[in-house]
C-alpha cells in the first residue's frame, strides 16, 4: 500500500474540464456522420426514366415484351443544418514524467553487458594482434627459408665449380704426365736403336779397319818406333781437349739434380769434322742426353790429337758439372 501513494506522486495531474471536452467531441462526430450519410444518398438518387414507343413490323410474328415498370420516386433527404461547434480550449502540454530509478538487478545485468562486451572486444583485439604476428612469423620464416635455399644453392654451385676446375687440372696434369712419360719412353727407344745403330756402325767400322790392317804394312809416322799394322788410342790428354772443345757450346736452360753423365759415339772425317753423334748411354735425364748432343754437334770441328789424326768413331763422356 505504501507504493501506491508513492507512485502516484510521480504521476501527471488531472486534466481540468476533462467531460466537457469529450461530449463536445462525441457531438461533433454525430453531426459528421449525419451530414456524410446525406450526401450518399443524394448522389445514388437515380433520374426518371423516359418512355417511347414504336411500332416493329417484321415477316414473322413476334410478340412484343411487356412494358418496364415505372420507377418510384425517391424521398427527399432532408440535410440537417451543421451547428458550429465552439472552439476547445488547447491542452495543457504534458508534464515530463520522472524517470524510474534504476533497479540493483538492472545495473548489474548491464555490469555483466558491459564486461561481456569489454571482453569480446578485448578477445577480438587479441585475436587480430596474434593473427598479425602469426603473420609476420610467417614472412619472416619464408624469408629465411628462401635464404637458406638460396645460401645452399651457391654453395652447391661453389662445390661444382670446384669440382670441376679441380678435375680440369687433374686431367691437364695426366695429360701432361702422360705425354712426358711417351716422349720419355720414345726416346729410350730411340737411344736404344741408336745404340744398335751405333754398335752395328762400329762392328762395321772395326771390321773394315781390321781389314785395311791385315793389307797394310803399317801407317805410323816415319819415325814411329811401333810394331803394329797401325796406331791405336788417343793421347793421355787429348779426352780433356774434346771435352774443352765442346764445353763452351751446352747451352742449359735449367739446372740438373746431380751430375749425370752421357756418352756418345761420335763420327768424324779424317779433319775432324763432326758428321754424327750416336747415344751410346743415356744419363737417365733426357733434358740433358739433348743438351749434350746439341752442344757436340754445335762444335762442328774437334780438334787433332798430339799424332795429328782424329780418331773416329770416338766415345765422348760429358757431365753438367766438369770434375
Amino acid at each position: 500500500m505504501a507504493q501506491a501513494p508513492a507512485r502516484a506522486a510521480f504521476m501527471p495531474p488531472p486534466t481540468p474540464g476533462l467531460g466537457r471536452s469529450v461530449a463536445l467531441a462525441l457531438l461533433a462526430h454525430a453531426v459528421l456522420v449525419l451530414a456524410l450519410s446525406f450526401a450518399v444518398q443524394w448522389h445514388q438518387s437515380a433520374p426518371e426514366p423516359v418512355t417511347f414507343a414504336a411500332e416493329l413490323w417484321a415477316k414473322v410474328p413476334v410478340e412484343a415484351a411487356p412494358p418496364a415498370p415505372e420507377p418510384q420516386p425517391a424521398e427527399p433527404v432532408v440535410e440537417p443544418t451543421q451547428t458550429p461547434a465552439p472552439p476547445q480550449p488547447a491542452p495543457p502540454p504534458p508534464k515530463p514524467e520522472a524517470p524510474e530509478p534504476p533497479k540493483p538487478a538492472d545495473i548489474a545485468v548491464e555490469k555483466k553487458k558491459a564486461l561481456q562486451d569489454a571482453k569480446k572486444q578485448q578477445d577480438l583485439a587479441q585475436a587480430k594482434q596474434q593473427a598479425a604476428l602469426k603473420l609476420e612469423k610467417d614472412k619472416a620464416d619464408q624469408k629465411k627459408k628462401r635464404t637458406a635455399e638460396a645460401e645452399k644453392l651457391r654453395a652447391e654451385q661453389e662445390r661444382s665449380a670446384k669440382l670441376k676446375d679441380e678435375k680440369l687440372k687433374k686431367d691437364k696434369r695426366l695429360k701432361e704426365e702422360q705425354a712426358a712419360e711417351a716422349l720419355h719412353k720414345k726416346e729410350l727407344e730411340q737411344a736404344k736403336l741408336d745404340e744398335a745403330q751405333s754398335a752395328q756402325r762400329v762392328k762395321e767400322q772395326t771390321d773394315r779397319a781390321l781389314g785395311l790392317a791385315r793389307a797394310a804394312v803399317g801407317n805410323g809416322e816415319a819415325n814411329s818406333s811401333g810394331t803394329a799394322a797401325q796406331s791405336a788410342g788417343p793421347s793421355a790428354s787429348y779426352g780433356a781437349k774434346i771435352v774443352a772443345a765442346i764445353r763452351p757450346n751446352i747451352t742449359q736452360l735449367k739446372e740438373v739434380a746431380g751430375n749425370p753423365s752421357v756418352e756418345y759415339d761420335v763420327y768424324t772425317d779424317p779433319s775432324g769434322n763432326v758428321m754424327s753423334a750416336k747415344l751410346r748411354k743415356t744419363s737417365g735425364n733426357p733434358y740433358w742426353d739433348e743438351t749434350a748432343y746439341n752442344a757436340i754437334l754445335k762444335t762442328a770441328k774437334l780438334p787433332r790429337d798430339e799424332n795429328g789424326r782424329v780418331p773416329s768413331p770416338m766415345t765422348i763422356a760429358l757431365e753438367p758439372k766438369p770434375r
